[in-house]
């Protein structure tokens, strides 16, 4: 009788620990990315979540492993949850990438009898990246900004694009790139990418805020015939190729004004303003990402002579 009750407390524990699952069969879900970005360390962490979906396995004896150069490493739970276990692998030197495999052992509990499982995962492979964006040092800011991308792989030849739109980049070093914030509408997030010649990749969004523009003076008054002076200035160096300033009116045959535009490195520009027919109304001044600027003016009938 003794002999019986303990056999039968061993099967109660045994059946206390038993996973309950969904039906039969079990695989693995590979959460280690193919493409490792380079660290100094030379580890990489490779991870799996593992699916035993069999309704009479023994929690306690499932242990992972994983295989890399036909040697087995045992693996930990994680702390995300308890089906994912990682391991982490230190790549020997002169090595870019490894070939690993998962493997699973545990015991299920059946008929009163334990017995023992081994699944094994596909092959994969993981190999290091040596070109790669790590950050970006601001996703926000206004026109001009010198915003620092960082990273690893860089060349002279890299320029950032705001969508399809090149803009000016500096090559400061194989880690580093600067751009300047382009002359483009505010209040959008961009797409950022890096293109070069060994290919493109993707930076982050990034967000063009909204700047200011001043003028002298502030408003106008002129004589028809005459011409009035209007300087216009921005709070930053235009970019490469200069920033053309939209000049629009609601007095047309008031007001006389020719195209004009921030040459590159400049921060301000003069344009003339030639009194037409007498009349008042306004001028409105447009930069893309700069907030819309409108200039009172009034023509006045030419003194008689």
């Amino acid at each position: 009788m003794m002999k019986k009750s303990k056999e039968h407390l061993i099967f109660a524990a045994l059946l206390a620990s038993v996973v309950l699952l969904g039906a039969c069969g079990a695989n693995f879900i590979n959460l280690t990315a193919v493409h490792q970005n380079q660290n100094p360390s030379n580890i990489y962490t490779l991870q799996t979540e593992i699916d035993i979906q069999d309704k009479a396995v023994v929690k306690e004896t499932v242990n992972v492993s994983v295989v890399i150069g036909e040697e087995a490493h045992p693996m930990v739970r994680g702390q995300a949850g308890q089906d994912i276990w990682s391991y982490d692998y230190k790549l020997p030197p002169g090595f870019d990438e490894a070939n690993y495999y998962y493997t699973a052992e545990y015991q299920v509990l059946r008929e009163d009898l334990i017995k023992p499982r081994v699944i094994k995962s596909q092959l994969y492979r993981f190999q290091l990246e040596n070109r790669y964006v790590g950050n970006l040092l601001a996703y926000r800011a206004p026109i001009g900004e010198k915003i620092s991308v960082q990273g690893r792989g860089f060349t002279k030849h890299d320029t950032v694009h705001f969508g399809t739109d090149a803009v000016e980049t500096t090559f400061l070093s194989e880690n580093e790139l600067q751009f300047v914030v382009p002359s483009l509408p505010s209040g959008i997030d961009y797409s950022l990418i890096l293109e070069g010649g060994v290919g493109k990749l993707p930076i982050g969004e990034f967000r063009i805020d909204e700047s200011e523009m001043k003028t002298t003076p502030r408003s106008i008054e002129v004589a028809s015939g005459d011409v009035a002076t209007i300087l216009f200035q921005i709070p930053f160096d235009a970019p490469a190729g200069g920033i053309p300033v939209k000049i629009e009116t609601d007095v047309a045959p008031s007001v006389i004004m020719p195209e004009v535009s921030i040459p590159a490195g400049g921060k301000s520009i003069s344009a003339p303003i030639k009194g037409g027919v007498p009349g008042s109304g306004s001028i409105f001044v447009n930069v893309p990402g700069i907030k819309e600027l409108v200039i009172p003016v009034t023509v006045t009938a030419a003194p008689a002579p």
